[in-house]
């Protein structure tokens, strides 16, 4: 069940959104490409840390690594500009021709299964939850590109640029599908940040 800090969460997820969305078409952030690709990617790794806290509850020792873990994969899916562009050049970066092969959509699943394999293969417990924290990262990262742009669904092509509630909504709810699958799956081995009343 959803607990009222839960809730708290997604509603902060969607302020964060949006204010991350306005703060991109301020003249001040649009005046520099550099200070524009910090703020944009920095928001794709808040929003990937802030689902995967609100899902968790935070309520392990490992939920922090793991949150921070999903935003920073976040992140990272934007160096694939950088391979594109085959260069370090902000701009060369940012005026590809095409969109680069991280923001296929229809990568996530290939990916997400190639993890799970491997934890299958090599059972760490610590890392049972990876291929859920990558579903996210990226998830929500394409995401908020999908209402800018679509989301790419190679190699059938693009969808037209999601309604912005739409992509609020997805973003929203990303903790709470989140939650239901790992509780579903049982794919958090949870270690309690606090002791029991017991051993106070």
């Amino acid at each position: 069940m959803l607990s009222w800090r839960q809730g708290l969460g997604c509603a902060t997820i969607g302020c964060v959104c949006a204010v991350a969305d306005l703060s991109v078409h301020t003249s001040w952030v649009n005046n520099s490409d550099f200070v524009r690709a910090v703020v944009d990617n920095g928001a794709h790794g808040v929003l990937a840390f802030l689902c995967w806290a609100v899902a968790t509850g935070l309520q392990c020792n490992d939920d922090i690594i793991h949150s921070i873990l999903c935003g920073v994969l976040s992140c990272a899916v934007d160096v694939d500009h950088f391979l594109a562009a085959g260069s370090l050049n902000l701009k060369a970066a940012l005026s590809l021709r095409s969109r680069p092969p991280f923001h296929a959509t229809t990568l996530i699943p290939v990916i997400a299964m190639l993890l799970k394999l491997a934890s299958m293969l090599r059972p760490i417990p610590h890392l049972k939850p990876l291929p859920w924290i990558f579903i996210v990262a990226w998830f929500t990262h394409h995401i908020r590109d999908g209402f800018r742009r679509g989301l790419w669904l190679w190699p059938f092509g693009s969808t037209d640029p999601l309604p912005y509630w739409l992509y609020l909504m997805a973003t929203m709810l990303t903790p709470v599908v989140t939650m239901v699958i790992l509780y579903v799956t049982n794919s958090r081995k949870c270690k309690v940040m606090m002791t029991s009343i017991e051993q106070l």
